[in-house]
């Protein structure tokens, strides 16, 4: 009888070490998620349009041009183009930008648009994006973590 409650145990011990991990790995991917700022922001205009930012290299490197690609998606799922998109970006804690420009449509006609910065120092960036379309404006607000290059 004291080996069927030795194998209870043993299955207990292997569960709760099964439990253990998965709650590991729940941890540590909610740690990486709260590292990395949120990519998508809501824009009002005239209705709401969700803009996606995605960068390349990702994470963002403080060498050479970072590629910003932008993308607005309408309620109905429908990627939009807007009637101007620019951005000024500049170190967190500081409010003055050090650079901008225009987002420009790319060439296949996707609906995406593209620009280019440079980020001189690893930390954390601010962007601000000013959207434009059909008489409506509004402004959204994206973070970058700008790594040193591995």
């Amino acid at each position: 009888m004291s080996n069927g409650k030795r194998i209870r145990l043993d299955w207990v011990f292997y569960i709760l070490m099964a439990l253990g991990l998965i709650a590991l790995l729940i941890w540590s991917t909610m740690g990486e998620i709260a590292r990395n700022p949120s990519r998508e922001a809501i824009a009002d205009l005239g209705s709401y349009v969700t803009v996606k930012l995605q960068t390349n290299p990702y994470p963002a490197l403080p060498t050479g041009t970072v590629g910003l690609t932008f993308t607005l998606i309408d309620s109905r799922s429908n990627i939009i183009q807007p009637d101007s998109l620019s951005f000024e970006y500049g170190i967190e804690g500081r409010d003055q930008p050090i650079g901008s420009g225009i987002a420009e449509p790319m060439l296949d006609g996707n609906g995406t648009l593209m620009a280019g910065a440079q980020f001189p120092s690893v930390g954390t960036w601010w962007l601000r994006v000013n959207l434009a379309k059909d008489g409506y404006q509004d402004e959204v607000q994206f973070t970058i973590e700008v790594r040193p290059a591995q």
